[in-house]
């Protein structure tokens, strides 16, 4: 069809008229430039018509083109409305004239420049494409299945680089559809000759990535759909299969930035679409820095976690939102990223306001009749891809180095910052604040910080340089190093050298040396950990049936083997010569991230008490390093006091680590002090006590731990960190508690309700410490109340949650059992008093419902340590075998899969509260009498 004026000035009337609600008619004199210059191309090169309708070539590309030009102009032109005294409809009439838009075009001369630069990549990306359907001929028809011309083009579907070179579509007349891609020497063939080697058949890995035809300076690949699994156990076990082995596969030879936009979830198996990262460079020689996290850091850029095919979130990340090729569990706002929209669009009332990221579901999600797979609930399914794929490659190690060292010329796209910074940056560069001239959106993008991933320190300026040039010109910054180089190169073309001189062929082979050294259960545990982190929310469990997820779920540490569970925590030691740690999940907010190994109680702390007494009693170190050495690498240079409730806690706040601290070197020196050494910084100004509520008194988060802690430890010279007499603190609980012979009906548990007030004032009493503050009367006429009334709360009332240490009867006979022995009453009128409690702690006939957790905060292990802790306590021997009881009739009933943590449905965590540690700690009082739980739950 002949590309004639009239019908190029109708087809942008059309297209503008189309988006009149956005300043449609500003943009026409752009896009008819770019529709001329489409039909000089046609006019040049007549032959082009045989391959592609130029006629929807160019619609197509023009609505593209609309789409950029609207994204870089919006802002400018919204501001300009407000600054005008005119309605939408008369403005928009003002700047589709000359006049109109050469007086905003005049006040913001960079807008015009990066509208026309748009116009210029459009316009070549058409002549670049179908100059290389032509040049493809029969190899290109015969990976679409056929000869056909091109119907529609539709560039700009990813980041541009390069000049604006972007990825493009391709559709057909008979509606296939191929993906070009503008690359010059990747690594795509390197894949293809692994996967060939491999899993000749593709049976092992599926797919992998969409078949490719691939060119000197650009890739052909055939478009591939996401497409939904059939539902059926089979299929889906499969999917998750795969994944975990092409996991396995890719972390072997060192691919990064493998994120959701890169992966396309299908029946046979996960593709991936973009393999320019395929390998990535070192980004610091080995052993730079001494750290227990730079140790830590260096392992996990080693790990599968570097791919990003999984769930990454880091405590301290920016990035907090779930950005992995296996999919977010439900969509995710982020709290730290933001962007803008648009609003009352069309209407005198439109703008654009500020609006956090979300990261929604997309292809990259398996999913059945539309709804996303909750990767979770097929952990084992990875795991075991994994496992199996790694098998394979040790089999072939020596054929596959011998692909790496052999393959032909090759480059890969080295990431030397996170791209969603440069999308930052670029979005902010658009701002009509910084569209007045060129320099003032350099001084803007110059902003960015010097600091680069696998480039060396002296090559940041020139790195800097780079990237502010592309950015100005609307393109992501790309760099990247040809297979036997150690040279970075981006658009500028300027010497950039890599951080520690290797190659990408080079680091290629370390990345297999790397991948075989590692211990075998590393990988895997980080695997498993990675997904307990990927729900925003972690204490909601899988929207998977229980019974199907129960099925799955079978491949599970043996609860009653600590010793199982201790190999798998000694493959994650790393740094064990200088500064041991290891990979962990922590609790935050509602949700789980990764980080080393910490000293808060509630998390890393507990643990790693719980290890210093297993050492303790065994006289061998369990994990082959020195517990007390961890805790010291663990450590926080300084400890900030800002006196609100949370820091006071000595379970979550800054007690936490000085507890921990003592708790493992008192387990070597029963005459160990606390330390003296750590800095404490008063970070904000004490609280008046007066104004303390009764929330402030939260046993787990406030200052009612912060007292039993003084209770507990101040024979070993803890120091009072808030300098207030705990007297006038505990005053003050004793009112804002409320009458002691009435409950106003909120919560009772020890962790968060009455009861932990009350186990604060029963330690300080018991230890003297209330003078003239009235709580020995207020215990005793509360627990006369409590004896008459049997105060319930939602939790106590609820049978399937009501028994736990945290907000149940565990942790309220606790309580009533220390709360009598310091009023004077004696362990038989203890025992006779809180018998009521005990039974509930006891039930666990068949018609019972015990609950899969076994966590010592909600779950089983809770109530089995104080029943073993009580039957010390009280010299109540039979509460020792109802424990026993407990515990079998817990594990005949899940020990062979379906129990949880208290988190979700993850029951690998290593916590001490919400994991592991606390249910083998419990299981330590209970086949060794006279083991008792640590100080600060009320041990000794």
């Amino acid at each position: 069809m002949q590309l004639s004026d009239v019908f190029l000035d109708r087809l942008v009337k059309r297209i503008t008229d189309e988006r009149t609600d956005v300043f449609g008619a500003f943009y026409a004199p752009y896009l008819s430039d770019c529709a001329r210059r489409i039909a000089g191309l046609a006019r040049a090169t007549p032959s082009l018509a045989e391959v592609a309708d130029l006629a929807g070539v160019a619609e197509s590309t023009l609505r593209s083109l609309m789409s950029a030009c609207v994204t870089t102009g919006i802002r400018t032109l919204i501001a300009s409305l407000h600054s005008e005294d005119m309605s939408y409809e008369a403005f928009h009439a003002h700047v589709a004239d000359a006049p109109g838009r050469n007086a905003i075009l005049g006040r913001f001369p960079e807008l015009d420049r990066l509208l026309n630069l748009s116009v210029d990549r459009a316009a070549r990306t058409v002549e670049d494409v179908l100059h290389a359907v032509f040049a493809a001929g029969r190899p290109l028809d015969s990976l679409l299945g056929g000869q056909a011309r091109i119907t529609a083009l539709t560039p700009g579907l990813g980041d541009a680089h390069r000049g604006g070179r972007t990825v493009c579509l391709a559709v057909r007349e008979d509606g296939t559809r191929a993906v070009y891609k503008p690359q010059q020497d990747n690594c795509q063939k390197l894949l293809d000759t692994l996967r060939a080697l491999l899993d000749p058949d593709a049976t092992f890995f599926g797919p992998l990535c969409p078949r490719s035809l691939v060119q000197p300076t650009h890739v052909w690949q055939e478009f591939v759909e996401h497409t939904d699994l059939d539902g059926t156990e089979m299929q889906s076990s499969r999917y998750f299969r795969r994944f975990g082995r092409a996991s396995a596969l890719l972390s072997m030879i060192g691919a990064t930035d493998l994120h959701h936009e890169n992966v396309i979830a299908s029946p046979e198996g996960p593709l991936v679409i973009d393999t320019e990262t395929l390998v990535s460079l070192p980004g610091a020689a080995p052993g730079a820095s001494p750290s227990a996290i730079s140790t830590l850091n260096l392992d996990v850029e080693q790990s599968v976690l570097k791919t990003v095919l999984l769930p990454t979130r880091y405590t301290g990340a920016k990035l907090d939102v779930d950005i992995s090729a296996i999919g977010c569990i439900r969509p995710g706002t982020s709290e730290n990223l933001y962007s803008y929209q648009v609003v009352g669009a069309g209407t005198d009332d439109i703008r654009f306001q500020r609006t956090q990221v979300l990261i929604e579901h997309g292809s990259n999600m398996a999913t059945v009749a539309g709804e996303p797979l909750d990767p979770r609930d097929w952990t084992d399914d990875i795991v075991t891809g994994y496992r199996e794929a790694r098998e394979l490659l040790r089999a072939h190690q020596d054929r596959v180095e011998a692909a790496i060292a052999n393959s032909d010329d090759w480059a890969v796209r080295q990431v030397v910052r996170p791209t969603y910074v440069y999308a930052r940056f670029l979005e902010a560069s658009t701002h009509p604040a910084y569209l007045g001239n060129k320099k003032v959106r350099a001084e803007l993008l110059g902003k960015l910080p010097h600091h680069y991933q696998g480039a060396a320190p002296e090559s940041a300026q020139t790195l800097h340089q780079d990237e502010v040039a592309a950015l100005l010109d609307l393109d992501i910054p790309f760099f990247t190093v040809d297979c036997d180089s150690t040279l970075i190169q981006g658009n500028l073309d300027r010497e950039i050298r890599t951080a520690v001189g290797t190659t990408p062929r080079q680091s290629a082979l370390a990345a297999v040396h790397s991948f075989f050294a590692r211990p075998a259960n590393r990988d895997p545990t980080y695997i498993r950990y990675a997904l307990a982190c990927s729900a925003d929310d972690a204490w909601e469990p899988s929207r998977a049936r229980d019974a199907d997820r129960g099925s799955r779920r079978t491949v599970f540490p043996d609860l009653t083997d600590p010793g199982a569970w201790h190999a798998t925590l000694r493959d994650l030691v790393v740094g064990t010569n200088t500064t041991p740690t290891w990979l962990t999940p922590h609790l935050q907010g509602d949700g789980l991230s990764l980080g080393p190994v910490d000293t808060t109680l509630f998390g890393g702390g507990g643990l790693l008490i719980h290890l210093a007494d297993t050492d303790a009693r065994a006289s061998i170190s369990t994990l082959g390093v020195d517990i007390a050495r961890v805790c010291d690498s663990a450590m926080p240079e300084e400890l900030v006091v800002d006196g609100s409730p949370l820091s006071m806690s000595p379970y979550t706040g800054v007690l936490s680590n000085l507890v921990t601290d003592w708790e493992i070197r008192r387990l070597r020196s029963p005459s160990a002090r606390f330390r003296t050494t750590v800095t404490l910084q008063h970070g904000a100004a004490l609280p008046d006590i007066e104004s303390l509520t009764a929330a402030a008194f939260d046993y787990l988060n406030g200052y009612s731990g912060y007292l039993v802690y003084l209770a507990s430890y101040q024979s070993h010279g803890a120091p009072e960190l808030m300098g207030i007499p705990p007297e006038r603190l505990l005053q003050r609980l004793v009112t804002v508690d409320g009458d002691p012979t009435t409950h106003p009906g909120d919560e009772l548990g020890l962790a968060h309700g009455r009861f932990g007030r009350i186990a604060a004032m029963s330690a300080l009493v018991a230890k003297g410490l209330d003078d003239g503050s009235g709580a020995r009367d207020h215990l005793e006429r509360f627990a006369h109340a409590y004896g008459r009334h049997r105060w319930q709360d939602a939790t106590l009332r609820d049978r399937a949650k009501g028994s736990g240490w945290c907000k149940g009867y565990a942790g309220v006979a606790y309580a009533a059992a220390g709360l009598l022995a310091c009023t004077g009453e004696s362990n038989g009128r203890i025992r006779e008093a809180i018998a009521p409690e005990i039974e509930r702690l006891i039930s666990h006939d068949p018609g019972s419902d015990i609950g899969p957790d076994i966590s010592l905060c909600h779950g089983v292990a809770g109530r089995i340590a104080v029943l073993c802790d009580l039957a010390d306590r009280l010299d109540w021997p039979e509460l020792r075998s109802e424990a026993a009881t407990l515990h079998t009739s817990f594990l005949h009933r899940y020990a062979e899969g379906g129990w949880t943590c208290g988190i979700g449905t993850e029951p690998h965590l290593p916590s001490f509260f919400l994991g592991l540690s606390g249910w083998f700690a419990a299981q330590s009082m209970l086949n060794h009498p006279g083991r008792s739980l640590p100080i600060f739950q009320g041990g000794h």
